[in-house]
């Protein structure tokens, strides 16, 4: 039987803002993944309609990699 690897704990000791997201970009450079997401903001008129960056996150292709997996099994189920 294989022994399931343990993961640490997740801890929070500072709260992290958790930031809503109208689109997103993916920017892929060397090893690494960088997700820009922003919110859409309409303008006074005459104005140019904005796209607010409100958020970056980067992290390894591995860890891009499994995220993939794991948004696919959880919007299969529905995303409960």
């Amino acid at each position: 039987m294989a022994r399931e690897i343990k993961q640490p704990p997740m801890t929070e000791p500072a709260l992290v803002p958790c930031h809503f997201v109208e689109g997103a970009n993916i920017e892929i450079r060397d090893e690494f993944v960088r997700i820009v997401g922003w919110i859409d903001l309409e303008t006074a008129e005459g104005w140019m309609p904005e796209r607010r960056i409100v958020v970056r996150a980067s992290m390894p292709l591995t860890v891009a990699r499994a995220l993939v997996l794991d948004l696919r099994k959880a919007l299969s189920r529905g995303g409960h």
